[in-house]
């Protein structure tokens, strides 16, 4: 049963019986049309409260519309033109208030009445009985009325984005996205480079490509889910991200697969009395290749066996060391000239990386800017590997002088950050 119900009459009706139109004490205008002669045959003859009007003719009454416009379309209105009121369907038995004045208490099964206290018998229809259907969904066709939504039913949007207001909570699969955004942000935390950013955010970018595919608002939520293991599938797009970056500049970044899966595992949300996957190499590829099915990888995946991916327990723990010393560190990139001598020397840290041991002061290195303790971490272009030597770097730049069209070369460095 509703709990409101719209009555009308016409205009002339209305000035027929000498309609008055009065204000209630929701501050709305009524013209107790409920109580007019042609009314009162329908009703049962109880006592009736004041609704309001909603609706003169064409013309939509808000609370906001002031008693002049509404006796000034009584006036211009034919007399055909409808006045719609909307009225609760019971009232108060001794004030004579309407329903929506009354606190209700469901368990008790009465509602009192907040103008004079008076306590008011409520019954409820019946829902009826709720049966599963064969595909194991719920049959709401015996029930006696709709069910409402609640705030766990909707979103509220704005120009296409949410809007973050109380008592409204998203669906779980988005707060699933969510979560895995985050942990793009969690996997890239260890390293710290000019790219690093913009690798991010391309990295997040295939994750809401692949989000808005999978729950494309079409099929049923239930039918199509992401992966299983956030931490996986958000380690494989930081990867994709990463295979693409390195396919468009040429340049071998320090995130390597197996440094991914070790920062990925962090990830992992882990939860008491419950088992939880451990983010592997073999999984990150799998979904690395989901990716790459759906159009979201422009580069070329690798195969687990592939000599790309192939690495030994020193070169790992090197590269682990490394990052620890870069997390401290900022890039800084230089240019120097190759037909003079830069005075500096290059000392070994046995951490994966080589370091600037000392400069001339008088020498076009230290005029340049670069200063003793900073690490190289690039030599045109190409990153520095975890066994390079003082001797082999030294080639490399014989190598460049002798061989190199150019007047000068290019060198990244990572410097410590001022505390």
């Amino acid at each position: 049963m509703s709990e409101r119900m719209f009555v009308s009459e016409t205009i002339g009706d209305f000035v027929a019986r000498n309609g008055r139109i009065t204000s209630t004490i929701e501050k709305r205008f009524t013209s107790d049309t409920l109580k007019s002669p042609a009314c009162l045959k329908k009703s049962d003859g109880t006592k009736v409260g004041s609704g309001y009007i909603v609706q003169l003719g064409p013309v939509d009454i808000k609370k906001s519309t002031p008693l002049r416009t509404i006796q000034k379309l009584l006036k211009e209105l034919p007399n055909d033109a409808k006045l719609v009121e909307m009225y609760p369907t019971h009232f108060c038995s001794n004030c004579t208030r309407s329903s929506w004045q009354f606190v209700e208490d469901e368990s008790s099964g009465h509602a009192t009445c907040r103008g004079c206290g008076v306590v008011q018998r409520t019954t409820k229809s019946n829902m009826g009985t709720l049966y599963l259907k064969e595909d194991g969904h719920s049959n709401k066709s015996m029930w006696e009325c709709t069910p409402g939504m609640d705030h766990r039913d909707t979103c509220l949007t704005k120009n296409g984005k949410r809007l973050d207001i109380g008592r409204q909570r998203p669906t779980s699969h988005l707060r699933n996205y969510w979560r895995i955004q985050k942990k793009v942000d969690g996997i890239a935390q260890r390293w710290n480079f000019a790219a690093i950013e913009s690798i991010v955010r391309l990295a997040k970018a295939k994750l809401k490509k692949f989000y808005y595919m999978v729950h494309d608002g079409v099929e049923s939520d239930n039918v199509r889910k992401m992966p299983h293991g956030g931490a996986a599938l958000a380690a494989a797009c930081f990867y994709c991200a990463v295979l693409e970056f390195e396919t468009r500049t040429g340049y071998k970044t320090l995130c390597s697969l197996p440094a991914i899966q070790e920062s990925a595992q962090t990830e992992v949300d882990r939860k008491q009395s419950r088992k939880t996957r451990d983010v592997t190499d073999l999984v990150i590829l799998k979904y690395a290749k989901l990716l790459k099915q759906k159009g979201l990888c422009q580069a070329l995946v690798p195969h687990i066996g592939s000599e790309t991916l192939k690495f030994t327990p020193t070169s790992a723990a090197l590269e682990h060391a490394r990052m620890a010393l870069f997390g401290e560190c900022r890039p800084v990139k230089f240019h120097l000239p190759l037909q003079e001598k830069w005075g500096l020397q290059i000392g070994d840290t046995r951490q994966g990386v080589l370091y600037i041991d000392s400069l001339h002061t008088d020498g076009i290195a230290f005029e340049t800017g670069l200063r003793k303790g900073d690490f190289i971490l690039q030599f045109q272009g190409n990153t520095m590997s975890c066994d390079m030597t003082p001797a082999r770097f030294s080639q490399q730049v014989v190598a460049a002088k002798q061989h190199s069209s150019q007047t000068q070369v290019e060198i990244s460095i990572m410097r410590k950050k001022k505390k």
